[in-house]
């Protein structure tokens, strides 16, 4: 019972960090377009202009960065089911090897005690692999989100500063 509830938080968490995600993604690119429309050429220099091209510069690679993230999101959720299927077929397979051949209940074969132990210790090998790999995708993720958020936040500054600076210019 405790294991579905935690499957079940779970899968919320991982349903709400994408809805997040996507409500982000989705504000940041709404806001490109809106700067983009209402923008007019000009030189640059230090005017409310050019604080509206580095807004837009921002949340455009804002935008970018939010997608990488997605991207690594996805990579993570597969990185982590490879992870587990690797774990559990080990497990089955070491807790019920007696030094006799096994059935393979998916396939139908028979594995002898020679491919039990070769493919418990091929699993053995990829294991941490796979999980050096979601580990690195993990941080490579974690830091799309940094940079995503420091790019909005820029964007946001520069875009508001722009709006101030405006009466002062002519």
């Amino acid at each position: 019972m405790s294991q579905q509830r935690s499957i079940l938080a779970y899968e919320h968490g991982r349903d709400a960090s994408q809805r997040f995600e996507y409500f982000i993604l989705g504000i940041s690119a709404g806001l490109c377009a809106y700067i983009g429309q209402t923008l007019a050429p000009q030189k640059l220099g230090f005017s409310p202009y050019t604080f509206e091209v580095v807004s837009l510069v921002s949340i455009v690679a804002s935008v970018i960065a939010g997608f990488k993230r997605i991207e690594k999101l996805i990579m993570c959720y597969r990185l982590n089911s490879k992870f587990l299927r690797l774990a559990e077929e080990r497990g089955e397979l070491v807790s019920n090897f007696g030094g006799k051949p096994l059935l393979n209940r998916e396939t139908g074969n028979i594995r002898t005690p020679e491919q039990v132990e070769q493919r418990v210790k091929a699993l053995g090998e990829a294991i941490p692999k796979c999980h050096r790999q979601f580990e690195e995708t993990s941080e490579s993720a974690n830091r799309y989100y940094k940079l995503r958020n420091w790019l909005l936040g820029l964007g946001f500054v520069d875009l508001l500063a722009s709006k101030i600076v405006a009466p002062y210019f002519p």
